[in-house]
């Protein structure tokens, strides 16, 4: 298969940094060869539903899903199309489908689907994986967070909602007008942690997307995919164009080429290009699965810091350094970048030049209040000079980009004066340290 980059994409999926897409095209090869693509399997379903007179004119084809659905709901209602896409959901929970297995065997920490059957869930379940299942709902309530991403427990992240939510699901032309405008405005946002996740990915593989659909253009677009640190792989099957003139695949190709610089595309079937993904993985020798059956915390320490990822201060007493590189690790696991300062550059200018331009570049000041720093307080310190600095700090960003300042208590001692007007982080309780991650991904979130 002439793609030149394969030791490039393995490499990144190894290393858990390959970000999996996958459209709605997708196919579904079954054990004994049969290949079909879901999708167009529900637009053959509806199309049938369908009167003929209402089609004069009119060559639909399988591939212009949504479409097809709002012809349905205007021949029919809302109510009827959420049945029929629910019997053809039940229709596939029991198919097998061999291109599906072969990408759950990967090592893939986080996969974004814009299709809506199961076969990906199903997939990572028979591979023994536990998949953290998390949807879009461009109407409803949406979480702030995702679980922690791992090789043995992904998350699958269906963007256009789940037929088990049936006002979640993105389907209709009119449906998918207002998810592009509710995405946009971000109302509701996505999760923060995905957000970060799609905005500092480095690598991103796209099967089964039909680049050529006009929709797919603002969606990267609003995603902010492929920034210009990162690089793109996306396998299409393309149709030849007749009379050797450009088709719509063609124009895709120059609109992806001129404007997403590292997006390569590559002419090929995604049920090969898979088998042979698969294929060079396991010949390689890499690992598909956690090296060491290990605690969550454990393994999400394995997941590698993006680059571009929030700074964040730790600001403590040096009598509270334990629980300062405590926080310090917690703040890594969850790919966030602290920053800890040594007691060696406690000092003279050295301290000066580091350590204040450090508090002027860094994303987040985390405070860490306890009887030592209070203490502190009361004399001439160090760290009552970063504490000054980050105020000084806190005072000249423009009011609505969120707190910069995030105190946390480890112990029963009251807030310093000056960092009463925040809002505190409880590190004393079992879910503190997961609690003030939240806190600054929430912020992540809103700026």
């Amino acid at each position: 298969m002439p793609f030149a980059h394969w030791d490039k994409l393995l490499y990144g999926i190894e290393k858990g940094e390959c970000i999996l897409f996958l459209g709605p095209e997708l196919p579904a090869k079954t054990p004994d060869g049969l290949e079909q693509v879901p999708t167009q399997s529900l637009a053959r379903r509806l199309l049938g539903a369908l009167d003929d007179e209402g089609l004069t004119g009119t060559d639909p084809q399988p591939d212009d899903l949504p479409w097809i659905a709002q012809r349905y709901v205007a021949q029919e209602d809302q109510l009827s199309l959420e049945r029929e896409i629910e019997l053809w959901h039940q229709e596939w929970l029991e198919q097998p489908a061999t291109v599906h297995d072969d990408l759950a065997a990967l090592p893939f920490r986080l996969i974004v689907t814009t299709g809506l059957d199961p076969l990906m869930e199903i997939a990572l379940r028979r591979a023994d994986k536990t998949p953290a299942v998390g949807r879009y709902h461009y109407r409803g309530r949406n979480e702030e967070l995702l679980p922690e991403a791992t090789i043995d427990a992904p998350v699958l992240f269906h963007l256009y909602g789940r037929v088990d939510e049936a006002t979640s699901v993105i389907l209709t032309e009119m449906q998918l007008l207002d998810f592009l405008a509710h995405l946009i405005a971000r109302d509701p946002p996505l999760p923060n942690d995905l957000n970060e996740a799609l905005t500092n990915g480095r690598l991103f593989l796209f099967l089964g997307f039909e680049l050529r659909q006009w929709y797919l253009r603002i969606l990267f677009h609003v995603l902010k995919v492929l920034r210009a640190d990162s690089r793109g792989f996306a396998i299409e099957a393309f149709e030849e164009s007749a009379g050797g003139e450009a088709g719509a695949a063609d124009h895709a190709i120059l609109f992806y080429r001129d404007n997403f610089k590292k997006m390569d595309i590559f002419h090929a079937s995604p049920v090969d290009f898979v088998r042979e993904l698969h294929r060079r993985y396991v010949d390689s020798g890499r690992p598909t699965r956690a090296a060491i059956p290990a605690s969550a915390a454990d393994r999400s320490a394995a997941v590698s810091t993006p680059t571009g990822a929030p700074t964040v201060f730790i600001c403590h007493a040096s009598e509270d350094k334990e629980k300062a590189s405590q926080v310090h690790e917690a703040l890594k696991r969850a790919r966030l970048e602290p920053w800890l300062d040594k007691d060696a550059l406690r000092g003279g200018d050295c301290w000066d030049d580091l350590i204040e331009a450090t508090i002027e570049k860094v994303d987040y000041f985390v405070v860490l209040n306890s009887k030592a720093l209070a203490l502190k307080s009361r004399e001439a310190s160090y760290v009552n000079k970063e504490i000054n600095r980050a105020l000084k700090a806190d005072e000249m960003r423009l009011v609505g980009l969120g707190r910069f300042i995030v105190p946390a208590s480890i112990d029963d001692t009251p807030l310093l004066k000056p960092l009463s007007k925040y809002h505190a982080v409880d590190l004393r309780s079992p879910d503190g340290l997961s609690e003030l991650v939240r806190a600054i991904k929430r912020q992540v979130g809103a700026a």
